[in-house]
Parts: structure tokens; C-alpha cells; sequence
């Protein structure tokens, strides 16, 4: 039987077009993700937000630093997907500016806020 074959590869691609998601239903599920993830990109947020606070008043303790660089890298890591690039590119300016030793840090505080200000000013627009 030659047209067996064909008409099974033409069932095939039937049945993996009939799978792949909607662009909504990739919107719903990112959605989805996002609200599930939220209290953890938040606890970052928070681990971010310390060792800035320290930096502000003029003492970094090395855990603070340590814990807001894997805090950031994390972030840097996780908003690409959530349609957040910019909070990607600023946490990944957070997580190699807290790469560096608590002297270096304390120089640049005002990077270090501005860059907090602006990344918390990012996840805060995504819906």
C-alpha cells in the first residue's frame, strides 16, 4: 500500500499542528508563571534592595553584597523570559557592580540606586 505512509506523515502533522499553543494561551501561561513567581522575584527584590541600603549608608557587609549579586544574577536570568529585557540588562549591571569588592561598591552608590530605582520601576510595569 503506497499511500499508507503519506497519509500517516499527513496525520502526523495534523496531530503536532493541533497541539502547539495559541499565542494567547503562551500569554496565559506566561501570566500564569509570572503570578506563581512573584513573592520569589520579590524576595530578590528584597536582597537587592538591602544590600543597597547598606551601600546608602556607607557599610556593606560582605553576605549583603554576596546575597544581591545571586539576587540579581537570578533576576538577570528569569525577566528576559517574563518580556522584561531592560530589567535583565539592569540586573545584570546590579549583579557585576555587587561582583566587586565592598570599596568599589561604596564608590558607585549612585549607580547602585539608580539602577535599583529603575529595575524595581521595570518589574513594576509588567501586568
Amino acid at each position: 500500500m503506497p499511500w499508507a505512509g503519506k497519509n500517516k506523515c499527513k496525520m502526523n502533522e495534523m496531530a503536532r499542528h493541533a497541539q502547539e499553543p495559541t499565542a494567547k494561551e503562551l500569554d496565559d501561561l506566561l501570566q500564569s508563571l509570572w503570578v506563581r513567581n512573584y513573592p520569589l522575584l520579590a524576595e530578590r527584590m528584597k536582597l537587592i534592595r538591602a544590600a543597597k541600603d547598606k551601600v546608602d549608608a556607607g557599610y556593606l557587609d560582605n553576605t549583603c553584597r554576596k546575597d544581591g549579586e545571586e539576587a540579581a544574577h537570578k533576576l538577570a536570568g528569569i525577566l528576559g523570559t517574563f518580556g522584561l529585557p531592560q530589567g535583565s540588562a539592569l540586573a545584570s549591571k546590579i549583579e557585576v557592580l555587587l561582583s566587586n569588592d565592598t570599596s568599589t561598591c561604596l564608590q558607585r552608590a549612585g549607580e547602585l540606586r539608580s539602577w535599583v530605582g529603575e529595575l524595581e520601576a521595570v518589574i513594576a510595569s509588567h501586568p
